[in-house]
């Protein structure tokens, strides 16, 4: 399988999901061996772009400069391992926008590959909800990926057995950079 794209959900799949809304940097913290796991696709020459619905932003709990904050914040610590993001996609829309960007739409994911200039069927799409999974599915990934951490073990339950049943399940984002880079020729 080529693969040139890996595109992550954030909260819950490469930082700690919280009850409360993110709103301030101090509040991000990766999970355990996520940046690791950056670092690795990066020196694999993939290309990591972070898509996330952010409906705080709608909801007036934050504004484009904090989450700005936020995201420098999330670069800072990937970047103490020696990882970095290609892109951050949000959309800020809330869930009754109707927008194209807003998962399980695959709106940023079409966006980054239009802009990019990939294939979204060398694509990879890993998160810990169903509607990060539709996301990918939507746009013609080549596979969806689905993590335990956040969401996920619920998620997992749920999606069993059904259409929407991810490519392959996996424990944290280590595990799916694991089964990318056994597959992919790069």
């Amino acid at each position: 399988m080529a693969l040139e794209v890996v595109f992550l959900d954030r909260d819950g799949t490469l930082n700690v999901e919280r009850d409360e809304w993110l709103t301030r940097p101090k509040q991000l913290e990766l999970l355990p061996g996520a940046a690791a796991a950056v670092a690795r696709l990066n020196a694999a020459g993939m290309w990591v772009v972070v898509v996330t619905n952010q409906s705080a932003i709608a909801r007036g709990l934050l504004d484009d400069d904090g989450l700005a904050a936020i995201h420098e914040r999330l670069a800072d610590l990937l970047l103490e391992s020696g990882a970095w993001l290609d892109a951050v996609l949000v959309c800020p829309h809330g869930p009754d926008d109707d927008c194209d960007c807003r998962k399980p739409r695959p709106g940023l994911l079409q966006w980054a590959a239009r802009e990019m200039g990939f294939d979204l069927g060398a694509a990879v799409m890993v998160g810990d909800a169903e509607r990060d999974l539709a996301a990918g599915r939507a746009a013609g990934c080549a596979a969806t990926i689905l993590v335990r951490s956040g969401q996920g073990a619920a998620a997992e339950a749920d999606l069993a057995g059904t259409e929407a049943a991810p490519t392959v399940v996996v424990d944290d984002l280590a595990a799916a950079v694991d089964w990318i880079l056994e597959r992919c020729a790069c």
